[in-house]
Parts: structure tokens; C-alpha cells; sequence
């Protein structure tokens, strides 16, 4: 792997992470304030380019699926931390939100996916 995207993995782990932590603990940074418009949009894009800059690099296939398995497990064990630490989500993001759980299958779905393409290619070379 490349240490420019070795460089943008860290780089959108510690985004999501500090806007995660903002978003469930907003009281502990009192000189900044962020809309929860901006919140969301900021978690979104990171999740977008996350996504995009995975798919469409020429690495190794591998590589790839252990990002999605790492940045997903990585992100949801973070709002069941900050979900135990007492922490509440301004925008919405928690354990009981079905929108969480659809997210985190339509992961789940796509890292399978991305397992049996592996499969395959590692059977042909």
C-alpha cells in the first residue's frame, strides 16, 4: 500500500473520529461550534470519499477488504464507546437508529462481495 493512502486512511480515521467525538460530546469543546447540518454533511462526505478512493484503486484487492473491515468495525465499536462513556449523539447516530444497522448491513454485503471477488482472483493466479 502506498504511503499516500496509507497517509488518507489516517487522515479520514481521525476526521470521523473528531467529528464523532464532537457530535456525541459537544459540551467538552465549548470554542467551537458546529451546526449539526455541517456534522452530518462532514460525515458524509469523509464516508463518500472513504468509499470512492477504496474503489477505484488499483492495489491489492486484499488490501482493500481489510479497509472496509477495519474502518467498519473501527467506526462502529467508537459509537458503542461513546455510547457507554455516556456520551449522546446530536445528530442522531446510536444503537437503537435502524438507519445505523441498514448501514452497517449494506458494509457487511459489500465486504462479502468483496471477499468472494478475492476468492475468485486468488484462485485464478
Amino acid at each position: 500500500m502506498k504511503k499516500v493512502n496509507v497517509f488518507i486512511i489516517v487522515l479520514m480515521l481521525l476526521s470521523m473520529t473528531s467529528l464523532l467525538a464532537y457530535d456525541f460530546f459537544p459540551d467538552l469543546i465549548d470554542f467551537i461550534y458546529l451546526p449539526k447540518s455541517l456534522v452530518v454533511a462532514l460525515l458524509i462526505i469523509i464516508v463518500i470519499f472513504s468509499i470512492l478512493s477504496n474503489r477505484f484503486q488499483k492495489d491489492n484487492s486484499r488490501l482493500i477488504l481489510l479497509w472496509q473491515l477495519v474502518s467498519m468495525l473501527y467506526l462502529f465499536l467508537l459509537v458503542v464507546a461513546f455510547t457507554v462513556l455516556g456520551g449522546i449523539s446530536q445528530v442522531g447516530i446510536s444503537l437503537n437508529n435502524p438507519v445505523l444497522w441498514i448501514v452497517i448491513l449494506i458494509s457487511i454485503y459489500e465486504i462479502y462481495e468483496q471477499s468472494k471477488k478475492v476468492k475468485v482472483s486468488n484462485s485464478i493466479s
